[in-house]
């Protein structure tokens, strides 16, 4: 029988870090990158030995390809998130070159295939390996596409009047697809990060040697910027040059430029002090990791005291319930309990099915009614149409437009050139019904009829409405 070789233990928690840019931040994001700005932490020799995974490989080009794919979306603005950027790590001590289990191209290629499937592979728009620094990272920038599938909208809408009262009805008003800028879809609510985190080490993470990082972690990520403030800080506190350090370049002074002695003296801190310098703000960071260590032991540690005492709360609970009580009679209570909870599920999926026919039977009388309304508008004359109230013709007017069989009549309103295309009344619309109005005021019912009584601020029906 063949042993199988045996696995190694993960090596040290993944790193995932998620930013959002907007149009601003991006420019500065890029050039950091791609290396067209000074980039202190990086090694300048090695910076050829960085790699590009998609055509883009400048910060132009970049943001010419994000241009690009903008161009799909309805609802881009200046405050827009326009990319997230992904940065892709691990401990310095777990890749492969220091002794670890990782190999950065396939950690990293991992990596890339699990946003593709997160985001589409036309939506990456550019993808840096850089090596020249003392970790390897994975830069990737991402364009937050969302499409939308068509679909419809139900609303509550007035269908009309029946014996004299309003009657409303829910009305379905389609709505085509679309492509929306949404970096809210994708990371919008704190769980989203937490689901990241989860499933990027269960699928590139843990294959790869890797781990998830620690839950209720009070760990904040430091800045290039903040780095490079420690750095600077313990520069001011350290630079303490010596008559001794400076002894044997008295002689050069009365040769030298003022240039050609700042670059000297500055070639000289660098040479001696620089390495104990950034090894001191190293120490002050370290330091800042291990309160945020300690916080997160501290928070781990509080939720579980929470949970056990929840539990100890409901085991009390419930053995006060069952105090005196025999094996047998506990059982028969379990039982009792499971049985009732059975008959719930029943008369919840009972009542949910009563629901669906209720409403399947309310679907088909609104169809009916719809169904009843169309063909009385088939026939209708632009004139009478415009006569009508503006609320009520309005949505008569939508409910051509979202049916097939009155499409016909749609034509003949809109060629009349009473009505704009939104239903509303147009100029010579306005004029038809002020002209018609005072005939409506001033008609003498025929000798013998006694004319109709409507309440004060009414009109009669129409003729659609009886």
């Amino acid at each position: 029988m063949k042993i199988p070789p045996k696995a190694k233990s993960p090596h040290g928690a993944t790193v995932i870090r998620v930013v959002k840019l907007n149009k601003n931040k991006l420019g500065a994001s890029l050039a950091h990158t791609y290396r067209t700005m000074p980039v202190p932490h990086a090694d300048s020799s090695r910076t050829h030995l960085n790699q590009d995974w998609r055509p883009a490989s400048s910060p132009k080009e970049v943001q010419a390809e994000v241009r690009k794919r903008l161009e799909l979306a309805d609802n881009v603005t200046d405050n827009s998130v326009r990319v997230i950027e992904y940065i892709v790590s691990a401990p310095h001590e777990a890749f492969s070159e220091q002794g670890g289990p990782v190999e950065w191209e396939k950690y990293f290629r991992d990596a890339l295939d699990y946003l593709e499937n997160r985001h589409g592979a036309d939506n990456i728009v550019g993808v840096n390996v850089q090596l020249d620094e003392q970790t390897p990272h994975l830069v990737v920038y991402v364009v937050p596409l969302v499409r939308y599938p068509a679909t419809t909208r139900k609303r509550e809408v007035i269908v009309g009047k029946r014996d004299g009262e309003i009657v409303r009805g829910v009305r379905a008003f389609p709505v085509p697809s679309r492509t929306a800028l949404s970096a809210t879809y994708y990371m919008g609510k704190r769980y989203q990060l937490r689901e990241l985190q989860t499933t990027f080490a269960e699928e590139v993470a843990i294959p790869n040697g890797l781990r998830r990082g620690l839950h209720n972690s009070a760990a904040t990520h430091v800045t290039t910027r903040q780095y490079h403030q420690a750095l600077l800080r313990k520069m001011a506190s350290n630079l303490d040059l010596t008559s001794k350090d400076l002894e044997f370049q008295g002689m050069l002074w009365s040769k030298e430029s003022p240039d050609e002695h700042a670059a000297r003296i500055t070639s000289l801190v660098v040479d001696h002090y620089a390495p104990i310098v950034e090894s001191a703000a190293k120490a002050d960071i370290e330091k800042k990791r291990a309160n945020e260590m300690a916080e997160t032991a501290r928070r781990t540690e509080a939720a579980l005291e929470r949970e056990i005492e929840a539990h100890r709360r409901i085991r009390e609970k419930y053995s006060s319930l069952v105090a005196g009580l025999t094996d047998d009679e506990v059982k028969g209570i379990r039982e009792f309990s499971r049985d009732r909870l059975r008959e719930r599920q029943k008369e919840e999926e009972a009542k949910k099915r009563e629901n669906a026919k209720r409403q399947e039977v309310e679907r088909v009388e609104r169809k009916k009614q719809e169904n009843e309304k169309a063909t009385n508008l088939r026939h209708m004359p632009a004139e009478t149409l415009a006569r009508l109230d503006n609320h009520q013709r309005i949505q008569l007017w939508r409910l051509a437009m979202v049916r097939d069989d009155l499409e016909k009549t749609l034509t003949r309103w809109m060629e009349s050139g009473l009505f704009n295309g939104d239903g509303t009344l147009s100029n010579r619309g306005k004029t038809l019904v002020e002209k018609s109005a005072p005939e409506l005021h001033t008609s003498h019912p025929r000798r013998g009829v006694s004319p109709a009584i409507h309440p004060k601020g009414k009109r009669p029906p129409s003729s659609f409405e009886r």
